[in-house]
């Protein structure tokens, strides 16, 4: 076992790390802000000033500042009442920084107070102090301007000192038009109306003063909105006072808020208990934006959202629309307290804000939705999106290196939350609810309104739970990837009625072939075993510490009797039992299907695929586990069927006929007889889970190839795009569409199309099934609509907005009709690469449209031409040597599309035969 014991002031990462980072001179530490913005919702120009007081740390006699597209008028620094004014400002735009230099030196040990004035803009660039569009109730097109600073982007809205570890208070005020309203992070204190110099009638909005916190999470939004409030009311702490919560919307929409407003007003009563930690704000305004880049963002105090992450129809929305909102909120509020209250010192520890809200999140929507079953969701979701992501070799560690801003963009993926936020759980898990609780809390408490690193949440739950936590969670947080465990032999002692089982641990590799270099890490491993006596028992609780041992758990020689790791998948690992064990397995799921838990039936599912794309078992047994589950009943387990079934689909989509006609032909044969026992009609107040189920069985069966699935949709549809609202249900529209666009003949397609199309564009369309209306258009049969739709209709940012423009691709990769239309997306992308640069200057947001463009291809043929492409490598058409790509802002998903192509190519080379033969054989 790897022991490393680290000196608790030593952030995680090494010196050599901190030391490398590209990071403001050292010479000031800001203490708080003085910020003045006068935003205009015509020019897009505004002007600002800024004054910040500081403390002088070293000699200096020039002051450097984090700007970014800025234009700096001047600037100004005083000390002990004497005041200079910057001879010389210059910028360096690679690093994002703008220094004004001084005649005289500043004395170290003195307070200073550095003003500056300057003009900036209101990009369409979703970051920064950003304008974003919307067409109001009457159809005409209106602005909002609204912040997004988070990684590095407060720089773009103001000069300041933009890294996490430089906390100040803040105080902002801000010019407006005087029928517009304000919001900020703070309650607001003062407005007073009078006539600018332009004659125009504003008013001037000052906000309180913040606690201490980051530049990133200072929020402003200006725009016509309308609000609807509740009070948050705390019982614990015991002196926890009630709260404001607000939720703002553009006119016209506020209807939509109820549920998320009620949900955010118990979630903070929720985790001011878990927390025994009041929320430290006066309020809690929540804001939906109709152009966003991300989900939303923690805001201390304003968060904001995109409108599909807050807003509900109770009439027209999804359930899985009301679960998502209901989780986005919760995980924002959460970061209220873990993330802005306590902030990482760095970008390396993104996961301590990310890792742990995502899992909170879940907790406090389990708390507010028992019956939703939220934990056997997480391993069809979230579990299952960090264990893909860190199988690839050029995965990376949690705390993962991070040297300038412009690195800061890729690593808000799935390690960063989805693997961040399993192994909390599974430590959670393993140390008790309370006891992890416990630790919670106290580090909050000592570490309040300032910043730390992941030393420092081990070190209390050290305390909390007696164990060396730093020791055994190192190569959790610090290596890549995770441990495969591989059952070596079992022992049965009759007389003690107990089993010793050998076992090892190496490192898993979803493209296998595992080399001795790549196996050197060893994790500690927290083991339950459930067999069939857990119901008398309980399962029972292992560490795993070395690269191979043994454990002893009580056993018996019944009949039907069977033994397994990972309960409910808990841990953060995937299994490789013997031969022997399998055949077992199989027996039960195709008799007594019930004795394994519904989260143990999901692991098996997705353990055994997994085994196959790494060499280490057979595709047969994954085809056989779904053919013996064929008679599940279980959303959960079906939902892992869908999703094994979809991934074998998008491998297999250039291979023979009878292949792709075997696989459907398993879908419908676990899934039709659902559709068939379900029917099309949902019932008021109806089953939760027979809501999710019968929606979830139609789309899979249709995806199947399943006529008469696919002849009802059509049916359904064609009677509602006539205008029969009732013929539809919203649980089913998305699915609808996708499945008449992607089943439309030659003749029928333009026709079923521009239906799509309407109704994504009709602005009583709700925000959820307007994305799933943009994502279906993609999937047109007709590959000359797809290239229209490419090369004309989705550069259009009146109809496809910057942040949706992922989503209106996204169908193209997925599109199951055309070999073609994968090479057609990757022929688009790289003529029109240049045209990214001005619709994506975040250049991490370029890396997921240039995945979409690619992850759907197949073979070492096309890996190389991507890599070529990146390179610059042959001539253009002209004959000109082709320029070197700038992939530096996604560098990473680069790396991740190679290897899955890859990965994907030498399962199909592995398993070809098999398939084909499994096919012929089974079905």
């Amino acid at each position: 076992m790897c022991k490393c014991l680290l000196d608790e002031s030593t952030p995680l990462g090494g010196a050599e790390a901190v030391a490398s980072r590209d990071v403001l001179p050292t010479a000031f530490v800001p203490r708080h802000y003085n910020i003045w913005l006068a935003p205009d919702l015509e020019s897009f120009k505004y002007d600002g000033a800024v004054t910040i007081d500081l403390d002088v740390t070293e000699d200096t006699d020039a002051i450097t500042l984090n700007a970014k597209k800025l234009n700096v008028i001047n600037g100004t620094i005083t000390v002990d009442g004497e005041t200079q004014t910057a001879s010389k400002i210059w910028y360096d735009t690679e690093k994002e920084e703008v220094t004004y230099q001084f005649d005289d030196m500043i004395g170290a040990g003195s307070k200073a107070k550095f003003h500056t004035e300057f003009t900036g803009i209101h990009n369409d660039a979703l970051a920064g102090f950003y304008r974003s569009s919307y067409n109001d109730t009457e159809g005409n097109k209106k602005f909002l301007v609204v912040t997004q600073f988070e990684a590095c982007d407060a720089r773009q809205a103001f000069p300041c000192f933009d890294e996490p570890g430089l906390k100040a208070t803040f105080d902002s005020t801000l010019v407006v038009d005087a029928e517009l309203t304000a919001l900020s992070n703070m309650n607001e204190i003062s407005s007073v109306e009078f006539v600018n110099h332009a004659g125009k009638k504003v008013k001037e909005v000052k906000f309180a003063t913040t606690p201490l916190m980051s530049t990133y999470l200072v929020a402003y939004a200006v725009g016509d909105f309308e609000f609807i409030e509740t009070t948050a009311t705390p019982k614990f702490p015991a002196a926890a006072k009630p709260i404001q919560v607000r939720l703002f919307t553009v006119k016209g929409l506020i209807s939509q808020g109820a549920f998320a407003l009620d949900k955010a007003a118990r979630t903070l009563e929720y985790f001011s208990e878990y927390f025994d930690a009041e929320y430290p704000l006066p309020k809690s305004d929540l804001l939906a934006v109709p152009d966003f880049g991300a989900g939303a963002m923690e805001n201390w105090g304003l968060v904001t959202y995109r409108n599909t992450a807050l807003l509900v129809d109770e009439e027209k929305s999804t359930i899985r629309s009301k679960k998502g909102v209901a989780y986005v909120v919760a995980h924002e509020l959460a970061h209220q307290w873990f993330g802005n209250l306590v902030t990482m010192q760095w970008w390396n520890d993104l996961w301590l804000n990310e890792g742990f809200a995502t899992f909170v999140g879940w907790l406090a929507v389990d708390h507010l939705f028992p019956e939703w079953d939220i934990w056997t969701g997480y391993i069809t979701g979230t579990l299952s999106g960090a264990l893909n992501l860190d199988a690839l070799r050029s995965s990376h560690p949690i705390d993962v290196a991070v040297k300038s801003a412009l690195e800061v963009g890729q690593i808000f993926d799935a390690i960063s939350y989805m693997k961040g936020s399993s192994i909390i759980r599974m430590l959670n898990d393993f140390l008790g609810g309370q006891v992890f609780m416990d630790g919670v809390r106290t580090y909050l408490q000592e570490f309040k309104y300032k910043n730390t690193v992941t030393a420092d949440l081990w070190k209390h739950l050290a305390q909390s739970s007696g164990l060396d936590i730093p020791t055994l969670m190192y190569a959790w947080t610090q290596e890549t990837g995770y441990p495969l465990i591989t059952v070596e032999s079992e022992v049965y002692d009759d007389d003690a009625k107990t089993l010793t089982v050998t076992l090892s641990q190496s490192r898993f590799l979803s493209g296998g072939e595992l080399k001795p270099e790549e196996d050197t890490v060893t994790w500690w491993v927290p083991l339950t075993v459930v067999s069939h006596l857990t119901a008398k028992t309980g399962a029972t609780k292992h560490v795993l510490s070395e690269k191979k041992g043994t454990i002893t758990f009580p056993y018996d020689a019944s009949e039907n009797a069977f033994w397994k790791l990972n309960d409910k998948a808990s841990g953060v690992y995937r299994v490789k039992y013997t031969d022997a064990q399998i055949t077992s397995i199989g027996h039960i799921l195709q008799t007594t299907p019930s004795a394994f838990s519904v989260g143990d039936r999901v692991q098996f599912l997705s353990d055994s695929y997994s085994l196959a794309s790494a060499g280490l078992g057979g595709l047969n047994t994954a085809l056989n586990f779904i053919k013996f589950l064929e008679s599940e009943s279980d959303y959960n387990v079906l939902s892992q069927i869908t999703g094994s079934l979809g991934t074998l689909r998008a491998a297999t989509f250039n291979e023979p006929d009878s292949v792709k006609d075997g696989i459907k032909a398993l879908g419908r044969r676990v899934f039709s007889k659902h559709v068939e026992a379900l029917g099309y009609e949902f019932v008021d107040g109806e089953d939760y889970w027979n809501r999710l189920k019968r929606s979830l069985a139609i789309e899979a069966a249709a995806d199947s190839g399943d006529a008469d699935v696919i002849e009802a949709l059509r049916t359904r549809f064609d009677l509602f795009a006539a205008g029969d609202a009732k013929a539809l249900h919203p649980e089913l529209r998305s699915i609808a569409y996708r499945t008449v666009l992607s089943n439309a003949t030659i003749e029928t397609s333009r026709h079923y199309f521009d239906a799509v199309l309407e109704i994504y564009k009709n602005p009583a369309t709700v925000a959820a099934e307007k994305s799933g209306a943009l994502a279906a258009l993609g999937s047109v049969s007709n590959l000359e609509i797809v290239k229209e739709w490419l090369d004309t209709t989705v550069w259009d940012k009146d109809l496809v907005k910057t942040q949706d423009f992922g989503t209106a691709i996204a169908g193209v990769r997925s599109n199951p009709h055309s070999v073609a239309t994968k090479d057609l997306l990757w022929t688009w992308f790289q003529e029109n690469w240049d045209r990214f640069d001005e619709r994506f200057p975040q250049k991490a947001s370029l890396g997921g449209v240039f995945s979409i463009s690619t992850s759907g291809q197949i073979g070492e043929e096309f890996a190389v031409k991507v890599e070529k492409w990146a390179a610059g490598e042959g001539l253009d058409e002209e004959g000109v040597a082709k320029r070197k790509k700038d992939v530096v802002g996604f560098k990473r998903a680069l790396d991740n599309v190679l290897e899955s192509i890859r990965t994907r190519t030498r399962f199909l080379a592995l398993h070809r035969e098999s398939l084909d033969a499994w096919v012929k054989e089974s079905l």
